[in-house]
């Protein structure tokens, strides 16, 4: 986690001209290991300057931006735990043609936990990652070769031994991990009680008549992010007995990032979360489907391919396909959906008719869908909620986005 605050400050040769605009930082209450400068030049610039961003802690990791032109907005993202923790001073520069040049200053304290943090750091560090870039958050900075999560490795049945021995986990929980390490997958029946759950109800019945996001009754439409809305979802989306599975799976506190709610089932074609929501390293995603009813047949069901968790993590730079933009799926669905489409046969399908109160949780890379809505007239409630690990980098690989999840302190409330 991270705090910013700002310096300004320009120092010009020519008419003290002020020529970088300003620069504006993200949310400082985001996580996500990334962080995102924008960076605006005054229409009074000089065409063709330079831009460097730099960090008196690092300042080997000097950004240079050539032919800077005016009125330019450049993005700046910063991978913050290359950073040690503390105040870290972050330097914009532009250097114009005729020898002028303006500065601002954004200070940002860095706070990292021990444990996957640090971790995260050294990995970055010896692969070379960037301090700062622009353009896309990309697969290629990462070396994901270099660390495995333990509920991945061929000793995952041992970890589970140790924490138990440990009493750090009970036999019930133990269970559900073990479940977790083998299918990729674990169902705890009746964790979420009905009178959350009926609350959650309403709300999104509410929702539902307003016409909330465009919402129209009866589609497959999903419903993004009621919990920013609405108090009971936001009360399930951070409660502490689905986080705390994710919390043992990570070995990190689980920092949900969004929800999706659905009235009725999705349809969607059998994918993997991944590419989407993308931590590294590896492994640091979870989603969390919440049954809101008692799920029937015909109604559009989730299905889940146990085992399907093990193949390769799919990226679009290993599928050879451009960032999504402009709405566009084509070459997504040509190359990295073909490759989700090739792994299917290798597993069998399980249709999923929780009751109402289960709440599975899945591996970031198990192969899912939702299955045909067979009697349009009946619903399939649900809310997935997606959480990353603290102190694993988030983006979005699919888009090229940096990602974000909840603060630190909204845990604890």
């Amino acid at each position: 986690m991270f705090g910013i605050k700002r310096m300004f400050g320009s120092r010009s040769q020519s008419n003290d001209r002020r020529s970088i605009a300003s620069v504006a930082m993200g949310d400082a209450t985001k996580f996500g290991g990334i962080v995102e400068a924008e960076v605006i030049i005054s229409s009074e610039a000089l065409a063709n300057s330079v831009l460097s961003v730099s960090a008196p802690s690092a300042p080997e990791a000097t950004l240079r931006i050539d032919a800077i032109q005016p009125g330019q907005t450049v993005r700046v993202r910063t991978h913050f735990h290359i950073l040690p923790n503390g105040e870290q001073q972050i330097n914009f520069e532009l250097e114009e043609p005729d020898g002028a040049v303006s500065t601002e200053c954004v200070t940002i304290t860095v706070d990292h936990v021990p444990g996957l943090a640090e971790e995260t750091a050294h990995l970055l560090k010896e692969a070379n990652a960037p301090l700062f870039f622009t353009g896309p958050c990309d697969s290629k900075f990462y070396p994901y070769d270099q660390h495995t999560a333990w509920f991945d490795r061929p000793d995952a049945d041992s970890h589970i031994d140790g924490m138990l021995a440990r009493s750090e986990i009970t036999s019930e929980e133990a269970k559900r991990l073990r479940q977790f390490v083998e299918q990729g997958f674990m169902i705890v029946e009746g964790l979420i009680d009905d009178e959350l759950v009926d609350a959650v109800n309403a709300e999104i019945d509410d929702a539902v008549a307003t016409g909330y996001q465009g919402y129209t009754y009866g589609t497959s439409q999903r419903i993004e992010h009621l919990h920013y809305q609405y108090p009971s979802i936001r009360k399930l989306w951070l409660d502490a007995r689905h986080r705390r599975y994710a919390d043992l799976i990570f070995g990190a506190s689980a920092r949900p990032c969004q929800t999706l709610t659905y009235v009725f089932g999705s349809q969607q074609d059998a994918h993997s979360d991944l590419v989407h929501l993308t931590p590294f390293p590896a492994g640091y995603m979870c989603g969390t489907w919440i049954a809101l009813q008692d799920v029937v047949p015909d109604s559009g069901e989730l299905v889940v391919y146990p085992g399907s968790h093990r193949e390769r993590r799919v990226y679009l730079a290993e599928a050879n396909c451009k960032k999504v933009a402009n709405g566009d799926w084509s070459e997504f669905g040509r190359t990295v959906c073909a490759s989700w489409a090739e792994m299917l046969p290798k597993y069998e399908p399980v249709v999923y008719r929780p009751e109402k109160g289960t709440v599975l949780i899945w591996h970031e890379n198990l192969l899912h869908a939702g299955s045909g809505r067979n009697d349009k007239a009946l619903e399939r409630r649900s809310i997935v909620i997606h959480s990353f690990a603290d102190g694993a980098v988030a983006y979005y690989d699919s888009t090229g986005l940096h990602g974000s999840a909840v603060a630190r302190e909204a845990l604890t409330d």
